[in-house]
């Protein structure tokens, strides 16, 4: 839902501008017009990665933490827009907000792209290109704020974007050299009498049963069962897996049968 909320407003945003360029006669008013639409569709980017968070049922504060910075550093910036004469406050506060908007929206973007089967190195680049983006957006707004005029400052602030810049392009060049996964086709029996189907690609059984429980807890629910089905459309061929009752605050504790049908 917020995906297509986004892709609306990309595509309005479009319109208007184009409407703008062919009819308009380029006034103040129309060129801060231009000006907005070209923010809302720019901030709009910035927000998608939260969109694919939200749907993958993952990491919902940094995905809430996006939507809120992205919204904020908008507001910010069309505020200076259609300010006559914004203050000097005005433009580096929207400067910071931007920066941090970015660096949420970059970790957010290469979250979304994670999957189980990333090798060591990719998590660890993880690890490290989102540190790199926090340490750039705090030199930034710092630069920014104390309106810094050293050149070897800014030597180093462009040797970190760079770094950063290099770390992100290496993940998924590096995640193609995960091993093949297979896709597990799993019917996950849900408290209370709920069942759902899936397929999980994984690179055993193991993780792809370990990857569903995870998927389906994170948004609140318990799950009572797993059964592996051979085939996706065909229910009375299964193999049971696990059959385990989870209570509310313990771990997945294997024992019993499925029932038979």
């Amino acid at each position: 839902m917020l995906l297509l909320g986004i892709v609306a407003s990309l595509s309005a945003t479009a319109l208007l501008a184009i409407g703008i360029l062919l009819f308009g006669d380029f006034s103040e008013r129309e060129g801060r017009i231009l000006a907005t639409t070209a923010l809302l569709a720019a901030y709009g980017l910035l927000a998608l990665p939260a969109g694919f968070l939200f749907d993958q049922t993952r990491l919902q504060g940094l995905a809430g933490a996006v939507l809120a910075l992205a919204a904020t550093g908008f507001s910010t910036a069309a505020a200076a827009v259609w300010t006559s004469e914004p203050p000097d406050e005005l433009g580096k506060a929207m400067a910071t907000i931007t920066v941090f908007a970015v660096a949420a929206t970059q970790t957010a973007a290469l979250a979304a792209r994670r999957q189980v089967r990333d090798p060591r190195a990719v998590r660890r680049l993880f690890a490290a290109s989102t540190a790199l983006a926090l340490v750039l957006a705090a030199m930034t707004s710092a630069a920014a704020w104390g309106e810094i005029d050293d050149q070897g400052y800014y030597r180093i602030l462009a040797a970190v974007a760079v770094l950063d810049v290099l770390l992100v392009a290496l993940q998924p060049l590096l995640a193609l050299t995960r091993p093949v996964g297979v896709a597990y086709h799993l019917r996950i029996l849900v408290d209370p009498d709920d069942v759902i189907e899936t397929t999980v690609d994984a690179p055993d059984l193991a993780s792809a049963a370990a990857r569903a429980i995870r998927t389906i807890e994170r948004s609140g629910r318990q799950v009572a069962g797993l059964e592996r089905a051979r085939e996706p459309a065909e229910h009375t061929r299964r193999s049971v897996v696990a059959r385990s009752r989870i209570p509310g605050e313990s771990g997945c504790r294997g024992g019993g049968q499925a029932p038979r049908r």
